[in-house]
């Protein structure tokens, strides 16, 4: 009788709920005008409120156009505009309280404390319908900097089961759709679309889990669909599929702000055109954070800067006060499948770090036609940029038409065709320290007979099978002379007057850890000479100097270090009662960049000391560089 009782009950309280939940409250009933004139955002807030009081339901906003400055969602809410209706941001920024919201991420206060649509912790939320949101961004909100002075359209804090379906989201004074901590998502259906300049993006997935976008089009002047992880949690378990995108920025981004990293993400059936600057994938990550098991397939690309990027940094941001990032995670497995590519313009790049390679990077069936030339630096002055600003357009004028990659491990190539235009007089294809390189099936047009189609440098354990090039060079493959060992080369088609290989002489690389600016710095001057520097042995000695605070701000320590160890490794940096840790995990000459945790706003010199953490270390240390870190810049 009890258990009947229970079960009475609970049945109940579920159909008051579903109820609740399908209940209708429309907006001109709580005095919204929908002039266009007055400003509706009480009268529209009233009606949330409402629902949210009585369990939830549909908030509908009828056929007008109604000017709000800042909503606020909640529990159980369905924004629904009706077809012909409109939400337009106010111009007055009177109308829009500023909103510092509690989940930690760098994005807080620094790029935007004003919001048209706003929550934080809601639960099953939703923006539906037909009609309009528009930013009035095309005429208000121009200046560009500082970023944070122009309102978001959408933001989404901390939010769960959200779904965003059919409505047209025009003219964001600033991101349109930023998901920032928010899991099982689902857009569909919607269409965004910016004009105006400085940092509008599309969409903005900022440490989410379990997101899903789907039929999709986005027109924006920033990155149309961008990956974020602004914060240490990891953006994982996102699919993008059936969309089609172009944009001022990139189409696909991911990296930008990577502190959490990206795991499992499929990308499919994608349209993208109009890429003018940018690329049209870019997947990267500068601050710290991993990348892994990637997978993108079925791409159509027209009209792009760059048709792929793939990049570790070394930036290593914080992205709090009193936060800093200890060590430099991997990327690896991904996967490219089925990608096609017209109107090209620049060499798509897979550029690792020179202690840290990116690894198992795999792309099968990819075809692309290039539309314009560059002239070629050589290849030995490819700039490292390890520190800057991650995009493709950092590395000009590569020494390749089609894919230049540097720093990676575990390459595999399959179906790949390349064409050129009748000027270019670089190869298709330029390796440089990659090992376990397979190229099955490779096929590049050349149009100078006096350049190789794919040129290998600083590269071990090589297969390369039925490849061919497309136009007769003298060459199938240019290696640098003993720099490249264990080359494989079977059933390749070798033309007429052509031979398959052909050897060069090797160029030296210089200035492999000097290529960003900085005024301070300190050098060890006794020691063992390994790989050509002067090295500091921290097993069982610490490493102690002084160094001139004269900069202001956030300051970066940069030490060059290797561990000859296969196991990683910690070293410690003590100054002024302070203790930084950094994880040591690669066996080669690299930066390990420490934000200090403290500033100085006066002259100052400070001792440090650079210790192990072990007891037997196997930790050597070359340089120590101070550089000062902009981390107000925003993305």
């Amino acid at each position: 009788m009890r258990k009947s009782i229970l079960l009475f009950v609970s049945t109940v309280c579920l159909s008051g709920l579903l109820l609740n939940a399908n209940a209708q409250y429309d907006v001109k009933t709580f005095g919204a005008t929908g002039d266009g004139l007055t400003l509706d955002t009480r009268s529209i807030q009233s009606a949330i409120d409402k629902a949210h009081e009585n369990g939830g339901g549909i908030v509908e906003i009828p056929v007008g156009t109604y000017k709000i400055g800042t909503l606020i969602l909640k529990d159980n809410i369905n924004l629904h505009l009706q077809t012909g209706s409109v939400l337009l941001g106010s111009p007055d920024y009177q109308d829009y309280p500023e909103i510092i919201h509690n989940f930690d991420s760098r994005t807080n206060g620094l790029y935007a404390k004003y919001f048209m649509i706003f929550a934080e912790g809601a639960h099953n939320i939703s923006i539906t319908g037909e009609g309009t949101i528009n930013g009035n961004g095309l005429e208000n909100y121009q200046l560009t900097r500082p970023q944070n002075l122009r309102p978001f359209m959408i933001r989404l804090v901390d939010c769960k089961m959200i779904s965003i379906k059919d409505v047209f989201l025009l003219e964001s004074a600033n991101w349109t759709l930023h998901l920032l901590g928010c899991t099982d998502v689902n857009i569909d259906g919607i269409m965004i679309k910016t004009t105006a300049e400085g940092n509008r993006d599309g969409i903005d997935i900022d440490a989410s889990q379990r997101v899903r976008i789907a039929n999709c089009q986005i027109i924006a002047t920033d990155d149309a669909i961008v990956m974020k992880a602004s914060c240490e949690v990891v953006s994982q378990d996102i699919t993008i599929t059936n969309c089609i995108l172009s944009s001022g920025g990139s189409a696909i981004k991911a990296g930008t702000e990577s502190n959490g990293g990206f795991k499992n993400i499929s990308i499919s059936n994608c349209v993208i055109k109009d890429i003018d600057n940018h690329a049209g994938i870019e997947l990267m990550t500068v601050d710290g954070g991993i990348m892994q098991n990637i997978v993108l397939e079925n791409l159509t690309m027209d009209n792009v800067a760059t048709p792929l990027f793939i990049r570790i940094g070394l930036r290593s941001r914080p992205y709090k006060p009193g936060q800093y990032v200890s060590k430099i995670d991997d990327v690896k497995d991904i996967y490219l499948n089925n990608i096609t590519v017209i109107n090209a313009k620049l060499p798509s790049s897979i550029i690792g770090l020179h202690h840290k390679k990116i690894k198992n990077i795999s792309i099968n069936n990819y075809s692309v036609r290039y539309v314009e030339s560059q002239e070629s630096r050589p290849y030995n002055e490819v700039p490292f940029e390890e520190f800057s600003y991650p995009m493709a357009i950092a590395f000009k004028n590569l020494p390749a038409y089609g894919l230049y990659c540097r720093n990676v491990e575990d390459l595999h190539l399959e179906n790949v065709s390349m064409y050129s235009v009748n000027s270019e007089t670089r190869p298709a294809l330029t390796f440089d320290r990659v090992n376990d390189l397979e190229l099955i099936s490779v096929k590049a047009e050349i149009a100078d007979q006096s350049a190789t189609m794919i040129h290998l440098r600083n590269t071990e354990n090589v297969f390369a099978s039925f490849c061919r090039s497309r136009g007769v060079s003298n060459s199938i493959f240019e290696i640098e002379e003993n720099t490249c060992s264990n080359l494989h080369f079977s059933n390749n088609i070798i033309q007429d007057g052509q031979v398959e290989t052909a050897t060069v002489e090797a160029l030296p690389d210089e200035h492999l850890f000097n290529d960003f600016p900085t005024e301070i710095k300190y050098s060890v001057d006794k020691g063992e000479n390994i790989q050509g520097l002067t090295a500091h042995d921290l097993n069982g000695k610490a490493l102690s100097f002084n160094l001139d605070m004269t900069k202001r701000g956030s300051l970066q320590l940069r030490l060059l270090i290797l561990n000859d160890s296969n196991k990683p490794e910690k070293v410690l940096v003590k100054y002024e009662g302070i203790t930084q840790e950094f994880r040591i995990d690669w066996n080669e000459w690299g930066w390990a960049p420490i934000t200090l945790l403290k500033q100085y706003d006066k002259d100052k010199k400070v001792d440090f000391e650079i210790v192990s953490a072990e007891q037997n270390s196997s930790l050597k240390i070359a340089k120590v560089y101070l550089h000062y870190q902009d981390i107000a810049f925003t993305d």
